[in-house]
């Protein structure tokens, strides 16, 4: 039988938030789970908490990184200050649920292909096809690593997950390896489960008639939109919110978290599904940096969000996963979220209203939310896709 329970802590200490989260669990009556997804603070011990987490469940897979500031569930917002940390612990003895993670090793595409498969050998599914593969990777090159994950799993199968984040952008991301909290590292895990499970993958904002055509780009840089330096554009469109600097580079990442930049992924019913990207830093050479990759000859539409339509886009999102499954919303059994942290950050004074709105709607549904810093998942039939200041949402069925 299926059952999911959540589970928080503030405690700093790993060991002992990890004692906190498993009586938690054993209290709603998850006393041997398969499949753990952990959301930490970069200042708790990750390592630590899932050496204790090992020890008492030995055949637990465990699906863990940092989020920025910590996780949320249905009943707790575990945030910095305090050192938090939130998770969803699945018991499901008829499913099957595997997990592979390591170095990315300069080679992301690699790496994710051989996790893929690693992590199919860990379920006892090798060459088998899961309903679902969660996918965890420090930021910088996600687009090579889900390139890999999908050449490891093949066409057709759900690709969803978050990028590990910490609290200040300054590298302490970590996912967990085994026992070892490691940088530079991904996470694939494979999931069998005995109940129906879907996804959806969106974002809470609105195009603009902002638009341009990338003239020249590198990587996640942006040099040129229609022959005109990209930083002076992106001013331009946002009225001089954001401002080219006469010298060096700037931080633009909470001044743009509003005002991202969107491309059409695919077009579901003659209306566009748009992937965003969001600006990290202008330069006095009228480029602009970008957490995606971008190409030349893409269209780039200025997005416009607010407070509100993110603190509702939850429920949304959690509503359009249920509805892609063919899930009634009261059979949803258990959810799981990846909550971009720059949308998180310009919320974050709401986060309880955002919980209990999800509460209220899905009572009873135990629930775990991270924030990342970077969403993946496919938009309509499209491919997989990685993007920023997205939602990601999983939903389990009975």
């Amino acid at each position: 039988m299926f059952r999911a329970a959540s589970a928080h802590s503030k405690n700093p200490a790993g060991a002992e938030a990890a004692a906190e989260c498993i009586a938690q669990l054993e209290g709603a009556g998850v006393t041997d789970p398969d499949f753990v997804i952990v959301h930490a603070n970069c200042a708790i011990g990750l390592d630590m908490f899932g050496r204790a987490l090992h020890a008492r469940w030995p055949t637990s897979r465990l699906h863990a990184a940092t989020s920025c500031l910590g996780g949320m569930t249905d009943v707790a917002t575990a945030m910095a200050p305090e050192a938090g940390i939130g998770l969803l612990a699945i018991s499901d003895p008829t499913g099957d649920y595997g997990v592979a993670a390591g170095p990315l090793a300069g080679d992301a595409r690699a790496t994710g292909q051989r996790l893929t498969c690693e992590a199919l050998a860990r379920a006892g599914r090798a060459g088998e096809v899961p309903a679902l593969v969660l996918v965890c990777a420090t930021p910088g090159d996600e687009e090579e690593f889900l390139a890999g994950v999908q050449a490891g799993i093949g066409p057709g199968v759900p690709i969803i997950g978050g990028s590990a984040a910490d609290n200040t952008i300054a590298g302490h991301w970590r996912v967990l390896d085994a026992d070892n909290a490691i940088a530079d590292a991904a996470l694939v895990s494979v999931l069998f489960p005995s109940v129906t499970v879907s996804t959806a993958f969106e974002s809470g904002y609105a195009p603009s008639e902002c638009r341009g055509t990338i003239t020249r780009a590198a990587g996640r840089r942006i040099l040129e939109i229609d022959g005109q330096p990209a930083a002076d554009v992106y001013e331009r469109w946002t009225e001089g919110a954001v401002r080219r600097p006469a010298i060096g580079g700037v931080n633009i990442l909470m001044k743009s978290a509003l005002t991202p930049l969107g491309r059409v992924a695919s077009v579901l019913e003659d209306m566009p599904l748009y992937v965003l990207s969001h600006p990290e830093t202008i330069v006095a050479d009228g480029s602009m940096t970008l957490f995606t990759r971008v190409s030349e000859g893409d269209e780039v539409v200025l997005m416009n969000g607010t407070a509100t339509t993110l603190v509702g886009r939850a429920g949304s999102v959690v509503r359009s996963a249920a509805l892609i499954g063919d899930i009634d919303p009261s059979e949803i059994s258990a959810l799981a979220m990846y909550y971009c942290g720059g949308c998180m950050l310009q919320v974050r004074d709401r986060l309880d209203e955002m919980r209990q709105a999800l509460a209220k709607e899905f009572p009873g549904v135990p629930a775990t939310v991270g924030f990342t810093f970077g969403e993946q998942g496919s938009l309509a039939l499209g491919s997989v896709r990685h993007g920023n200041l997205m939602i990601s949402a999983i939903v389990f069925g009975r």
